[in-house]
Order: C-alpha cells, then sequence, then structure tokens
C-alpha cells in the first residue's frame, strides 16, 4: 500500500513538473471555497507485537480551502470517520488541517497534493466502552492527492496516526481513504 501511494506521489510531482507554471502566486479567485465529500476508509492498527486485518468503513463530512494564492490553500473541513481495526470499531470526528498545493492545468481541471496534520475525537465506537478504554483524542499526519474538474472532486489519502491508541501500547491507527464531493 505503501509503494501504491509513492509511486501515484512521484506520478503527481512529474505531472506538476510538465505543466506550464509549477507556482502561481496571483490572488485566488475565491478566498474560500466549500465542499461536499463522502468516501470509502480503510483502516487499520499498527503495533509492534502483531497483525490487525483492516476494518472497512465510510467518511463523510464537509471541506473548507482557505485559499491564499492561486497554488497554495490551507485544506480543512469538519469529516465523521470510521478507523480502528476489524475486531475494533473506533469513530472519529476529524479536523484535518493540511498545506495544499494546487496546480491549474486549464481553467476547470485542477490538481492538488495535500500533507499535514489531522485531529480526531473519538465519538462511537468499540473502542471507547469501559473495558478497552482507548483514548478519544488522536492526531497524526496526512498526505494526499485530489483533483477537480469543474466543480467536481476525486482524492485519495493516507494517515498515519501519532498518537498511541491506549497510552504506552506502542498501537497506532492509520487509515487510507478514497472519496468523492462536490464544490461549491
Amino acid at each position: 500500500m505503501k509503494k501504491f501511494f509513492i509511486a501515484a506521489f512521484a506520478a503527481v510531482c512529474a505531472l506538476g513538473a510538465s505543466a506550464q507554471t509549477f507556482w502561481n502566486s496571483d490572488a485566488a479567485d475565491k478566498k474560500v471555497t466549500f465542499g461536499i465529500r463522502a468516501g470509502l476508509d480503510v483502516a487499520n492498527a499498527r503495533a509492534d507485537y502483531g497483525d490487525f486485518k483492516s476494518r472497512t468503513s465510510f467518511l463523510a463530512g464537509v471541506s473548507a480551502d482557505f485559499n491564499l494564492v492561486q497554488s497554495f490553500s490551507i485544506n480543512s473541513g469538519l469529516f465523521y470517520a470510521g478507523k480502528g481495526a476489524k475486531d475494533i470499531s473506533a469513530d472519529f470526528i476529524e479536523l484535518p488541517v493540511y498545506a495544499s498545493y494546487r496546480m491549474n492545468f486549464a481553467e476547470a481541471s485542477q490538481l492538488q497534493v495535500n500533507f499535514g496534520p489531522y485531529f480526531d475525537f473519538g465519538v462511537a465506537g468499540d473502542a471507547f466502552k469501559k473495558e478497552v478504554d482507548c483514548d478519544r483524542f488522536q492526531m497524526g499526519l496526512g498526505l494526499g492527492a485530489g483533483y477537480t474538474f469543474r466543480k467536481f472532486y476525486l482524492g485519495v489519502q493516507y494517515q498515519w496516526g501519532l498518537t498511541e491508541v491506549v497510552k504506552d501500547s506502542k498501537t497506532h491507527w492509520d487509515c487510507f481513504n478514497v472519496s468523492i464531493g462536490y464544490n461549491f
């Protein structure tokens, strides 16, 4: 999975290198762009002591891009995201705060690469019952790419959990997702 994501990131960078302008510091057309997103999450627990089976869940929410210049924005939003592993569910309200490089290929076509921290707060799932008692606050780093054509969006992302699921457990939640959306 990681090799695929690295290859996809390299392909995105290669496409960017062949475009007419690598960086456009002109003022953004819109200061804020709102959108809706829905997708599929494939989550897993990463631990030193064993393997876990993946949990397939969903992701849904609203996005907000704070456009600083044509080629750069802060990508954020509020999402309901399913994480955990097959034997232990954990659903979160998620707030990503990603730096987003943007490249316009045509007036109606844009590629973006996103990187930055995300913050999760656990709201449902087996992980938060008293007998398991996982930490409700989680954070990590996300790396992703998205493509917008007109107002339609298609994106992929991988998230590496940085906080331990349970204190001193050396277990972290990671997640790969694919999403579609619409920008207003």
